[in-house]
């Protein structure tokens, strides 16, 4: 029988009976209820993630659509890392979302899911990748399609591209940090807006990707210190 990668290791080293394991296979929770469901494993714990050839450094929303954050970092208790995206069709469908790494798509007859315990893969059936997550390296990569009211954010391998109210804006090689990319459908705006609870950020432009990476930590480290946060955002990947 088959199960979730999380379930199959309860039942492999025997702490799930096989009474259990047979009165799940007679009532297939995913096929039941038309959806399946898991956890992504991220453990690192430096608030940073690329996003194609570029980065975002800080914790909160990095992208919003009127006020909707469709693609978030933050840190739990214990300071891992914690990832949340809302993934929707050209026609405002939910398909997906993962919220603080647990995660759980629709319907899944549009597309072709894989998953393991620290990446996941949504491609289109008719078409290419609609999300891809790997948390197996530093810092934790995403592409995708997201779209969101008519707003569409392309992270490719080489941008984010961003069409809506404006069209073919693009973001290459660079690190944005406490910065994010906004998007106001009613006055048809679309901006790099500072996090509130800073009021200003920072843009670094470097080849090197890791010294890159490096220098927007640093930068990160200094608009906490700023506020009286203490903490260095390097001390674990």
């Amino acid at each position: 029988m088959i199960f979730c990668p999380l379930c199959h290791h309860e039942a492999t080293v025997g702490a799930m009976p096989e009474s259990e394991q047979r009165s799940y296979k007679s009532r297939p929770f995913n096929i039941a209820n038309g959806y399946v469901e898991g956890k992504l494993r991220i453990n690192q714990s430096v608030p940073a993630i690329a996003a194609g050839s570029n980065q975002f450094v800080g914790e909160g929303a990095f992208l919003l659509v009127d006020q909707e954050e469709l693609l978030s970092l933050s840190l739990d208790a214990e300071g891992r890392l914690e990832l949340s995206v809302g993934l929707y069709d050209r026609k405002d469908q939910l398909l997906a979302l993962i919220e603080r790494n647990e995660w759980i798509s629709g319907d899944p007859l549009p597309w072709d899911l894989e998953s393991g315990f620290q990446w996941i893969k949504l491609r289109w059936k008719l078409g290419g990748i609609a999300l891809q997550i790997d948390a197996r390296n530093f810092p934790i990569e995403i592409r995708g399609d997201l779209w969101r009211k008519g707003q569409n954010f392309q992270i490719s391998r080489d941008w984010i591209r961003f069409n809506g109210v404006l069209q073919d804006i693009g973001l290459g090689n660079l690190c944005l940090v406490a910065l994010r990319l906004v998007v106001d459908t009613a006055s048809k705006c679309f901006k790099i807006q500072p996090d509130p609870r800073f009021g200003k950020g920072v843009i670094v432009s470097w080849p090197d990707v890791a010294e890159r990476v490096r220098r927007g930590l640093e930068a990160w480290g200094q608009l906490r210190a700023a506020q009286g946060q203490p903490g260095d955002p390097r001390r674990r990947q």
